[in-house]
């Protein structure tokens, strides 16, 4: 398995459950990426959030995940008052489609960077 995943799981079937899925799909869940450390150090969060976002989706077409199958993401924000930045970078970067998006604020991140970004996406 790819050290950036931390986990797999089968989406089955319940004889209990109502609603019906294929059964070869898998949640594949992300751990948190960072911009590297010169970015983090010389860039905004604009811009941070778009080399996270771009590490990202490189780290999960690794794992056969495309763009438009990352189902939900988490960031971590050292500054809550650039959530502004951070919705404009994922418009940009998504454009029509974008996973939803939750931001949690955290004192401090690893190098320095000003945002985070964890992911959940499905393998079909």
């Amino acid at each position: 398995m790819y050290d950036n995943i931390t986990r797999t799981e089968t989406d089955r079937r319940s004889v209990s459950s109502p609603w019906s899925r294929d059964q070869n799909t898998q949640l594949v869940f992300f751990d948190g990426q960072i911009p590297d450390e010169e970015t983090a150090l010389n860039q905004g969060i604009q811009q941070q959030t778009r080399a996270t976002l771009e590490h990202l989706c490189a780290v999960a077409a690794e794992s056969g995940i495309e763009v438009q199958d990352l189902l939900r993401t988490t960031v971590y924000l050292t500054e809550m008052s650039q959530s502004g930045a951070v919705e404009r970078a994922y418009d940009e970067f998504f454009e029509n489609k974008r996973p939803s998006l939750t931001l949690v604020g955290v004192e401090a991140l690893p190098n320095s960077a000003a945002v985070q970004i964890e992911a959940t996406g499905v393998d079909r």
